[in-house]
């Protein structure tokens, strides 16, 4: 069964750069994927732009909020 993908690209579509908040984190590369698990919970992706990166912290709490 299919689920609504499209509402939760919008609403990611709004987060930011914690250090560049004029660009999102979809244009930066970081969102990469959502996943559905077998619990039904949704599974956001995330890669950060370099390794080490000191604002992956921030960009997950943003993710949930």
């Amino acid at each position: 069964m299919a689920w609504p993908v499209a509402p939760l690209w919008r609403a990611l579509d709004q987060l930011t750069d914690p250090e560049i908040p004029v660009v999102t984190l979809r244009e930066m590369g970081i969102l990469r994927d959502l996943r559905r698990g077998a619990d039904g919970r949704v599974e956001v992706v995330i890669t950060p732009t370099y390794s080490g990166c000191p604002a992956m912290d921030q960009i997950a709490d943003d993710i949930g909020a």
